[in-house]
């Protein structure tokens, strides 16, 4: 074989320390995963730890390769004892409650003493994702993410707590909702702890009338939303950060969370103006399953998609009932 037909393509090679393969090193046959691949650079991929008596011994070394893992934590451990080895030197643990975080370079051999019970999601991200992230905003590449074990992230916490319902092998996620998630993701750990601290450029204003009605006409053509956000910033011709920035200040919401309203707006209409079944109006407003319709429905409108068109419904009869 020539040396030529043995290149690997760094720009699409995929996490090695994610999933089953991971949860090896934590003394786990298996455990719930998601890899998210949203542009053709980047990707990211999440992993769930969940153990109820804690590492019988410290975890077993990764695979070294070039990213990082960050650890966010989803109960109250009790954290006395614990501590990282990294690169061979020992990092005590002072504190860590729910919601914190660790992030630790795969190339230095990270090693965790957890002897009581956790449970967490662990992110790998690649440094092919995070180079992209900060070309694409205009940002000096990042090196090194700095961060004390168990701080407190209140934004990944509430990122990773979105995710978890889609960890596992039949998630069904839009190609947008990965791009938003990536993308908040690195602007989250670049902004808070890249080791230089070095503000992108500001795009003030939103998106040109062309660009808005663009965009809009994209985006109805995908109701769904498998549409690359980078396929969006391309036609206004921005790049993926200015395009995301305008957007929001256009539209007053990510894109993800603006198809997310246009699907509940109508389902609204549908449960209001037809018979349909749930299940029907569930494939017809752009949902994959019951059970994701009514977790976003009931984010958005405060109520179950049934108890909504039956409260609307007694409204309606209450109206027109004549007076006595």
């Amino acid at each position: 074989m020539r040396r030529g037909d043995r290149k690997i393509d760094m720009r699409t090679r995929l996490p090695i320390s994610y999933g089953n393969e991971f949860a090896k090193c934590f003394y786990l046959s298996e455990a719930p995963s998601l890899l998210m691949k949203p542009l053709s650079r980047s990707q990211l991929a999440a992993t769930r730890l969940t153990l109820k008596q804690g590492l019988p011994e410290p975890s077993a070394s990764v695979h070294p390769e070039k990213a990082f893992t960050i650890a966010v934590h989803l109960i109250d451990p009790v954290f006395q004892g614990w501590g990282t080895w990294v690169a061979g030197k020992f990092l005590k643990v002072d504190s860590w409650r729910a919601g914190g975080i660790g992030i630790y370079d795969l190339e230095s051999d990270p090693r965790a003493l957890r002897n009581s019970p956790f449970d967490s999601v662990h992110y790998n991200l690649p440094r092919t994702t995070l180079d992209g992230f900060t070309e694409d905003a205009g940002l000096p590449k990042v090196d090194t993410l700095l961060c004390d074990q168990g701080t407190r992230d209140d934004v990944l916490y509430h990122l990773t707590l979105m995710l978890l319902p889609y960890l596992g092998p039949n998630n069904q996620l839009s190609d947008l909702f990965f791009d938003n998630f990536v993308l908040m993701f690195c602007t989250r750990l670049v902004e808070t702890y890249g080791s230089v601290r070095t503000s992108p450029t500001i795009h003030r204003g939103g998106l040109a009338p062309w660009q808005m009605r663009r965009t809009r006409e994209l985006l109805d053509q995908h109701p769904a939303g498998n549409l690359r956000l980078q396929k969006l910033a391309e036609e206004c011709g921005l790049s993926l950060s200015h395009f995301a920035r305008s957007f929001k200040h256009s539209f007053g919401s990510s894109v993800h969370r603006y198809l997310l309203l246009q699907r509940v707006e109508a389902a609204q209409s549908l449960l209001l103006h037809s018979d349909h079944s749930l299940a029907t109006i569930t494939l017809e407003s752009g949902f994959s399953d019951q059970a994701s319709f009514s977790r976003t429905f009931g984010a958005i409108v405060g109520t179950s998609p049934g108890r909504w068109r039956r409260q609307c419904a007694t409204r309606h009869i209450q109206t027109e009932r004549p007076n006595s």
